[in-house]
């Protein structure tokens, strides 16, 4: 836990060498608060009021937005990395993600690593001021820092299913060797972390928050999902029951709901599923409808759904023609449709991978298979299948892992799927070693950060 403390007067890459003390924020939706977010400010001359808080968290959450997280490459790397994308733009890096033939040095690779460490960096330099806002109650500060919390495990659970052992970042980066120069931590600290931080930020984050920014629902959510990861991991039944513990309450406690139909989570309508969410509109847009479209549609394809993926979808399954158009004989993504405006928000949870984290749970618990077939048949229906009747583990297992691949095509799940559940040298041609299922760490960092234990991922 992490209490705030009394009243007493990053650096993944080295891109954080210049800013030990600026809180570089950059740009936010004004959807999150009513408050302008900061630029590029001395934190310490900053942050001194309510008001500070308020647009530096602002500008933490626009970290989301880069073209290196959730604004793009976060969500595509994945399903182009396994079988849901296949490259056919013109950027050599997606190639090598494609191909699974990854080299230190690919920018797509680099631009991922320094985004996120970038949002924890401006994440840890809110959280130091702070305890020093005196006009801030107790109650107020821990809110403001459950947030912080909750994106910091956010960005570390990213980090850490990418690229394995990562440095665990919780202050801000100083310009001493020791701040600057750092080891790769083990996966099994980076999760106690991750789980530390939720902890916290579930026993001091609002109920209700508005859309882009994290509840008590996101909050569980993260929670659900990374216990599941963990379990992969760690093996114990205890990570399993928790997951499942977390998801139930997602779905029992909050008033969510599953979209009435699966067309309507993409086309702007109304609905009620959305857990965490980041939030773009005209001003700070993001480009993937162009990066997905064809040139017929003003966009570039860099990327396509594979024949494989379309052909995996039952012809009557209603989630097909809303994740993939066609053009000509040619397949595009189609669920970030705003080419005119990128104003499409993007998932980072949603209600549906709740039911699915809690069925995977339970028959990795041999438990509930009845539960298991109605939190399946929830996702199958919605999707204009016929629910499933039996009960069988084995099958109820080809199931969900069937579901989560068409439910969340291009919104940044396969590859994890397929490396946490050991599918990956199975199902991926491409991936022939294990060392493959882990990204390379990226070349810029190890040529800046001098500790002895930033080293290389095996393989690379």
């Amino acid at each position: 836990m992490h209490p705030i403390p009394t009243r007493k007067k990053t650096n993944a890459m080295h891109y954080f060498r210049i800013i030990p003390l600026l809180l570089v924020v950059g740009l936010a939706s004004c959807d999150v608060l009513d408050v302008e977010p900061y630029h590029s400010i001395p934190a310490d001359q900053a942050i001194t009021t309510r008001q500070d808080v308020q647009r530096a968290i602002n500008g933490t959450y626009a970290s989301l937005q880069s073209a290196g997280y959730y604004g793009r490459n976060f969500l595509v790397v994945p399903d182009l990395a396994a079988d849901n994308l296949g490259w056919t733009g013109t950027t050599a890096g997606y190639n090598q993600i494609d191909n699974n033939s990854i080299l230190a040095d690919n920018v797509i690779v680099e631009g991922i690593w320094s985004s996120i460490y970038r949002m924890i960096s401006r994440a840890n330099t809110v959280i130091a001021q702070i305890p020093h806002i005196d006009e801030l109650s107790m109650e107020e500060a821990n809110a403001f820092l459950a947030e912080l919390y909750f994106l910091r495990a956010l960005a570390h659970f990213d980090l850490v299913r990418l690229f394995g052992d990562v440095p665990i970042r919780t202050s801000p980066v100083g310009a001493s060797d020791a701040e600057l120069n750092v080891p790769r931590d083990p996966v099994a600290k980076v999760y106690a972390r991750i789980f530390e931080d939720l902890e916290f930020a579930l026993a001091h984050i609002p109920e209700r928050a508005p859309r882009g920014r994290a509840s008590k629902a996101s909050v569980l959510a993260l929670q659900a999902r990374t216990k599941l990861y963990y379990h992969s991991v760690s093996q114990q039944q205890a990570h399993l029951f928790g997951a499942a513990e977390a998801a139930t309450r997602v779905i029992e406690d909050f008033g969510l709901s599953l979209a009435p139909d699966f067309a309507s989570l993409f086309d702007g309508s109304g609905h009620n599923e959305s857990v965490f969410e980041v939030d773009f509109n005209e001003q700070d847009r993001n480009r993937l409808a162009e990066y997905f479209f064809p040139t017929s549609l003003s966009g570039r394809r860099e990327f396509a759904p594979t024949n494989k993926l379309y052909n995996f979808f039952p012809a009557n399954d209603l989630r097909r023609d809303v994740s993939i158009g066609t053009d000509g004989t040619n397949f595009y993504g189609l669920k970030y449709n705003d080419i005119e405006t990128g104003a499409d928000n993007v998932y980072v949870i949603r209600l549906a991978e709740m039911h699915l984290i809690r069925a995977e749970a339970n028959i990795g618990m041999n438990s509930n298979m009845e539960l298991v077939r109605d939190d399946v048949n929830a996702i199958r229906i919605r999707a204009g299948l016929p629910g499933v009747i039996t009960v069988s583990p084995f099958l109820l297992e080809r199931q969900v892992r069937d579901m989560r691949q068409m439910e969340f095509a291009f919104e940044g799940h396969r590859w994890f799927d397929l490396v946490r559940t050991g599918r990956a040298i199975e199902e991926l041609e491409g991936v022939t070693e294990a060392h493959q299922t882990l990204f390379p760490i990226p070349l810029g960092e190890l040529l800046t950060n001098f500790h002895e234990g930033m080293v290389q991922n095996p393989g690379y």
